[in-house]
């Protein structure tokens, strides 16, 4: 599997709600896993539910049900009216192992993709709507901007015993009427089913990891079998057909009207385009102190920056690497081998120069939806006196008329010189962890010499992973300051020795450079992408 450096170097990050995307985004960390499932360049986030009715060859275990389950139990305990609760992450501190191991495996699965800058409450998010699009349902709208709580959420979600009028009132207090009520749990119940292992009362039979009766007759599949099945009074949901009337509840709910939504939920074009509004607002149930952004929009042209940095620290030249992902999904597919696709690098004084093409990669990434993707690749090196600050993409051969991408008319996209990370001098020194000692990160970035001689100083803001009794640690963001060593090629570079715990030694940091002119970032830098063994000398 190959993986993409996720570095973003701007003077100001793009707004997180936005009419048209503007690169960097904050939600460009959680595009990439919603876009791409397969293929050249693969995120993996994915991997455990595709397809539907994968459980890593754990007996009994539909991994992308326990995604659905989570989040539902997670946003239920929202109450609207008084802003509080909702999906929040919450329901990370009511999972422990020997309570929720369900739970735990949807946390575990996402442990490596929580950052700074995608909180865990964002990702039980997408992996919720991952789910529904793996098992053929429809788009659910993602928005993200969730806050992760620090505490177990208020109880209050719905039980199988629950009467129809408790259960109508959880629903209320999270903001959802009876027919919405009664749409959310078909279309949850599409798929997965209930676990022995936790009701051996409602299934019957032996207690065991296997004996798991599904809702309906094609549990990994996002269909009407679960509507179907209750109005012919001929199906498999233990929570219907039960032989105890009293945890009989998807029974209680779905007649609640007199089945108006259920007869209505049949056609299987209203079952989708309801399934999509309901479940899109049951993840946006969220406590009133968060805004969420708009829903994110696959980008059609987007940029990775992979190394910028000197070429050489005896060099007044800049390395300049990485790829251009182009959608391809509603063109034809055949062209992309032809497309010819360049950057255009704007100097720091305004020159704009035709830097070396990108050359089309080998393979393509696939999603969701049959979204298709194709790869382009550059590496070249720039004139560190120029400098850049910007560039624009411009595809050519494309069958059609060429096509210049200036990031939403915004100047191209923002490059800065200011700060330069120094990936191929900075490295991880894990020799001691199997001992139990820490492992030592040494960052190293470089400084343009006129800033620092104007007093800019770097940080190194590194996620420190602090371990609280559940399986996702607590993320807290410590600011490392940078140590002055030695001029090269116009650029000073500074360096910050970090100890981390091995539980904690797998994380993020981003490098900042406070300028008078504001805050450039360099961000998303993975400690399991660093040089093994000692750092090279400067």
């Amino acid at each position: 599997m190959r993986a993409v450096q996720l570095a973003v170097l701007a003077a100001s990050a793009a707004p997180a709600v936005s009419a048209k995307y503007v690169w960097p985004a904050q939600n460009d960390f959680i595009e990439d896993l919603l876009a791409i499932q397969s293929g050249y360049i693969n995120f993996g986030f994915t991997d455990t539910v595709t397809p539907c009715g994968f459980g890593s060859n754990t007996p009994g275990q539909q991994t992308a049900a326990e995604w659905v389950r989570t989040a539902f139990r997670d946003a239920i305990t929202h109450d609207k009216s008084a802003g509080t609760g909702g999906l929040d992450a919450s329901i990370i501190y009511e999972a422990t192992k020997d309570k929720r191991p369900s739970f735990n495996n949807t946390f575990t699965s996402m442990a490596d993709f929580v950052n700074p800058h995608a909180s865990a409450a964002d990702m039980i998010a997408l992996a919720f709507v991952s789910s529904i699009a793996s098992c053929g349902g429809p788009r659910v709208p993602l928005r993200t901007g969730r806050i992760d709580a620090t505490a177990a959420g208020p109880s209050g979600v719905p039980r199988p015993h629950d009467t129809l009028d408790s259960m109508t009132s959880a629903f209320a207090r999270a903001g959802f009427s009876t027919s919405d009520m009664i749409a959310m749990v078909a279309c949850g119940h599409t798929l997965g089913g209930v676990h022995s292992v936790d009701f051996p009362s409602i299934t019957g039979g032996e207690v065991s990891d296997t004996n798991v009766p599904k809702f309906d007759r094609t549990g990994d599949r996002f269909d009407t079998a679960v509507v179907d099945e209750y109005l012919d009074g001929n199906g498999a949901n233990p929570l219907v057909f039960g032989h105890n009337d009293t945890t009989n509840s998807d029974k209680r709910v779905f007649g609640a009207d007199g089945n108006v939504t259920m007869t209505a939920l049949r056609d299987p074009t209203t079952f989708s385009a309801t399934c999509a509004d309901i479940l899109g607002r049951m993840i946006d149930a969220v406590p009133a102190a968060v805004t969420l952004s708009d829903p994110i929009e696959l980008v059609d042209v987007k940029p990775y920056i992979e190394r910028f940095e000197l070429a050489d620290t005896n060099t007044n030249t800049l390395a300049f690497e990485g790829r251009i992902r182009l959608r391809i999904t509603n063109r034809n597919a055949a062209t992309a081998d032809d497309i010819c696709v360049a950057l255009n690098v704007l100097t720091r004084n305004g020159d704009k120069r035709t830097v070396a093409p990108a050359l089309r990669a080998r393979g393509t990434s696939q999603g969701f939806f049959g979204e298709a993707f194709a790869w382009y690749e550059f590496a070249t090196e720039l004139d560190a006196a120029a400098g850049v600050k910007a560039f624009d993409i411009e595809l050519t051969n494309t069958g059609a008329a060429d096509e210049t991408y200036d990031n939403a008319g915004t100047g191209g996209y923002p490059v800065s010189d200011a700060l330069l990370f120094a990936a191929s001098q900075s490295c991880l020194d894990s020799s001691g962890v199997s001992d139990g000692h820490n492992a030592t990160a040494t960052v190293r970035a470089a400084v343009r010499q006129d800033l620092d001689e104007a007093g800019s100083k770097p940080v190194v803001k590194l996620a420190r992973k602090i371990q609280q009794g559940v399986v996702l640690p607590r993320l807290e963001v410590e600011a490392v300051p940078m140590e002055k060593t030695v001029s090269r090629g116009g650029y000073v570079f500074y360096t910050a020795e970090m100890q981390l715990e091995p539980a904690g030694m797998s994380t993020t940091f981003d490098i900042e450079l406070p300028t008078k002119d504001g805050t450039v970032v360099s961000k998303l830098h993975k400690t399991g992408q660093l040089s093994t063994g000692a750092c090279p000398t400067l």
